[in-house]
């Protein structure tokens, strides 16, 4: 597994984005706070969280650094 952390931007406006990602590369789970607000993947009717459908290898994560599973844990439990 591997968990990241990094720079959001959509409709919202500019938040920051938590997920984490199975070893194969596709994302499992995910967190985003705009404007104090948080979303999550947990809830799939929430339309301003989108699960990221594609493959990290195909994210340019350069604004983008590697958290442990107990800080993605710590906002995943936040954000419910």
């Amino acid at each position: 597994m591997q968990y990241w952390i990094g720079v959001s931007e959509s409709h919202l406006g500019e938040g920051t984005i938590w997920t984490e990602f199975a070893n194969e590369g596709h994302a499992l789970r995910q967190v985003e706070q705009y404007d104090g607000k948080w979303f999550s993947s947990r809830n799939d009717s929430v339309e301003e969280c989108w699960l990221y459908d594609g493959n990290i290898k195909d994210l340019d994560l350069s604004e983008s650094r590697k958290i442990s599973k107990e800080e993605f844990e710590s906002v995943w439990l936040k954000s419910a």
